[in-house]
């Protein structure tokens, strides 16, 4: 079968498309991408790609700038830094093998749809490049413990094969039986087999896209021990959607991006099995939900929390991880397979902004799309997950943060508080900046930089929390630890919420009590400057320390534009508090902190924030003697007595 990942039927409707005009961007941006390709004047490189994450400037934590013709200068974009030296060449190889990968793919769809010779000659050129070449990367030294041939890394190699075969695939009728057996036999089976020796033996996100590697390539090759290998041997695609796949449908490994790393490999492998009954996987439930799981978890513009190592940038509507198409391509392809409203619903709504374009659009997608809108979420608990967000109004997500760790990319940051509020993600969580940047260890992995309790100032241990009670407007949960115990409530109305944060510990231990919000923290500077905060090593990160006066309530005020943040407290005997600055993401981005410390066996911190554009609506906020609230409001008085606030515990 010449091309076996397509049938006829397939290959003629890429033709037909290119003529509808419901395609024609799609088939625009594929002339517009041939073009950009064509400037570059990318070869197959001669030595092996290097590590992506050596491409991030490790002052501003932003990807440098790749020139396709500086092979050995690179710059940051922010303020032009040069770097220089083999990491930061091996580094842009990296940049060359994905173009080369991905714009082969994106050319020999362009070829199906109208036939351009040069196009075809280009993607065979890049394909007997490749298995020129691979023989030799094999002998180049490697550092890694996970190494790849033509990349750095088995995980990178897996990404990088998996659109040379789609384009093998479009391809190879037209190519010469010993072209075909060169490019089959040197490269291909090479890779699948170095993948195959390699294999994680682990529910990981890496094998997902060694089992979607080596089933593409297995497919492609006629080689059906290497499609069983990767859908039923153990760690295959099954197991991993069996174990890896939570029952609310996110990802175990706890963050967004990679939740989208590993659907897109479990896609990639849904494609390569969709015409053979005894090999699909769509009918699996979990694929299924692991696409539903981020429309419910996305805040109102689209973006999703950067939980655990996720990238800040993280949206359903745009960009979702380094490495993958943006989501409305997962979408296309979930469309057309179940047919899904919430699917179309993102579809349409990502459409909006930008134009229908993509080239699994033109492959894969649904001939129309739905025009209703997708109603607005509702407060949504993840229970797998351990992710409570409330939505107490339309436009604000308040999230409670409980669950698994999410082992290697986890962050220990049990009852963190996150949110995102008209557009304006108030108090995010940081996700990562990149895994060159200096600080990713001491401060984004670190429990200071998240908003929770740490104790005697060192981070959390590994930990699973519990949710205790959940409703629209309230989310309860504890965790616990030797010796400790945490349990924080959240109670959410239209126009604040109230926090309280109780805090159990075996003996007197040191207790600190973090918040941190976008934009500047005003008032600070009646507070006495220290040089520094004492505790462990992710202190050593906030800026301009201030202590302040303790025994009278306090209220805090941030301000971003047109958006506000303020927090009320209660004045507290022995309380240290302190305020200052710490980094946001990308690093050289600062926010507003505030630090209450206790010394004591039991406490409960109590608060009450209230999100505001322009003039804030908060009158005012009484800690009454007995222990209960008064909140005035324009139009009313809220009060909450001792039990309510307790009742809450």
């Amino acid at each position: 079968m010449l091309n076996p990942l397509f049938t006829s039927a397939e290959l003629d409707n890429i033709t037909r498309r290119a003529r509808s005009a419901a395609f024609r961007p799609a088939i625009q941006r594929l002339h517009r991408d041939a073009a950009t390709f064509t400037a570059m004047h990318l070869a197959v490189p001669e030595r092996p790609g290097g590590y992506y994450h050596d491409f991030i400037c490790p002052e501003h934590g932003v990807e440098l700038r790749f020139d396709p013709h500086q092979p050995t200068k690179h710059h940051c974009p922010v303020d032009e830094a040069r770097f220089e030296g083999e990491k930061f060449d091996n580094a842009w190889r990296w940049f060359v093998n994905h173009h080369l990968a991905e714009h082969a793919l994106r050319l020999a769809v362009l070829w199906r749809a109208e036939g351009s010779e040069a196009h075809r000659e280009t993607v065979r050129q890049i394909l007997l490049g490749y298995a020129a070449r691979y023989a030799f990367y094999a002998t180049c030294d490697r550092t890694g413990q996970n190494p790849g041939v033509a990349t750095y890394t088995t995980l990178d190699e897996s990404v990088w094969s998996i659109p040379l075969a789609w384009a093998y695939s479009l391809i190879s009728d037209t190519l010469a039986e010993t072209e075909r057996a060169t490019i089959v036999t040197q490269l291909f089976v090479p890779a699948a087999e170095h993948l195959q020796r390699r294999r994680y033996t682990a529910i990981h996100n890496f094998t997902c896209w060694h089992n979607a590697a080596i089933a593409t390539i297995g497919r492609i090759a006629g080689r059906p021990d290497l499609v069983h290998f990767a859908l039923e041997g153990e760690m295959g695609q099954r197991s991993q959607l069996r174990q890896g796949m939570l029952g609310d449908g996110l990802w175990f490994e706890g963050s967004m991006s990679y939740h989208f790393y590993s659907v897109w490999a479990i896609l990639m492998s849904a494609l390569v099995f969709r015409h053979d009954a005894h090999t699909e996987i769509t009918s699996d439930p979990a694929v299924r939900k692991s696409l539903l799981a981020p429309i419910a978890c996305a805040y109102p513009d689209g973006s999703l929390p950067a939980t655990n190592d996720c990238w800040y940038f993280t949206s359903i509507l745009g960009p979702c991880c380094h490495g993958v198409p943006p989501a409305p391509d997962f979408y296309e392809i979930a469309y057309s397979l179940y047919h899904e409203p919430a699917f179309g619903g993102t579809l349409q709504r990502a459409y909006q902004s930008v134009p229908r374009d993509s080239v699994y659009a033109l492959i894969f997608g649904a001939e129309t799309l739905p025009s209703n809108p997708p109603p607005p979420p509702a407060s949504v608990n993840l229970p797998a997950s351990g992710l409570a967000i409330l939505r107490p109004v339309e436009g604000i997500d308040l999230m409670l943060k409980y669950g698994p760790h999410g082992a290697g990319h986890g962050h220990p940051d049990k009852l963190a508080l996150t949110g995102w509020a008209h557009g304006w993600r108030f108090s995010p969580d940081l996700g990562t900046p990149g895994y060159g940047v200096t600080s990713l260890e001491t401060w984004y992995r670190q429990t200071l930089s998240h908003n929770t309790v740490l104790i005697d100032g060192e981070s959390q241990p590994w930990g699973h929390g519990t949710l205790e009670r959940f409703a629209a407007d309230t989310a309860i949960a504890t965790v616990a630890w030797e010796g400790i115990k945490l349990r924080r409530a959240l109670q959410a109305r239209a126009e604040y919420f109230v926090d309280v944060f109780a805090v159990e510990c075996s003996a007197a231990r040191s207790m600190d009590w973090i918040y941190h919000n976008a934009g500047a923290l005003g008032a600070t500077a009646n507070g006495r400057p220290v040089p520094a905060i004492a505790g462990g090593v992710a202190y050593q990160h906030l800026g301009d320390a201030r202590e302040h006066s303790s025994t009278a309530p306090t209220c805090w005020q941030w301000r971003e534009g047109r958006h506000g943040m303020a927090l009320w407290m209660p004045g507290q005997a022995g309380e240290q508090v302190f305020t200052g600055t710490s980094p946001g993401n990308p690093p050289a981005t600062r926010l507003g902190f505030v630090l209450r410390r206790r010394q004591a066996t039991r406490t409960v911190f109590v608060s009450v924030f209230h999100l505001f554009r322009d003039q804030p609506l908060v009158r005012g906020v009484e800690f009454t003697p007995d222990g209960g609230l008064t909140i005035q409001l324009p139009d009313r008085t809220d009060r909450w007595t001792a039990p309510q606030l307790s009742g809450l515990l």
